[in-house]
């Protein structure tokens, strides 16, 4: 079992990793960190309200009304799995929970 020291340095390195890990999340936002809640919650409504058309529709005009660029935020969406609007909110919005 290890010692009370040994915990807590293991506790530092995970923390430690995890600042880094948030870090590099950050600095990847192609847009403002406050509007990435805004965001996700915009396409969550429109796909309760229309069935997703396998394409980043709603991410572009979630782009355009923010006065946004679209093409790195597509980039984005894309690195985590997030190729339509529907994969977006499900495999890249629980990656960026809790920053």
């Amino acid at each position: 079992m290890p010692s009370q020291e040994e915990k807590q340095r293991r506790k530092a390195i995970q923390d430690e990793l995890r600042r880094k890990d948030n870090a590099e999340k950050l600095a990847a936002l192609p847009m403002p960190k406050e509007m990435l809640q805004v965001f996700f919650d915009y396409l969550d409504q429109q796909l309760e309200e229309h069935d997703c058309d396998d394409t980043l529709r709603f991410t572009q005009e979630f782009a355009v009304s923010h006065n946004l660029v679209s093409e790195p935020i597509k980039q984005w969406l894309g690195d985590y799995g997030g190729y339509c609007d529907c994969e977006a909110l499900a495999n890249v919005e629980e990656k960026y929970e809790g920053l």
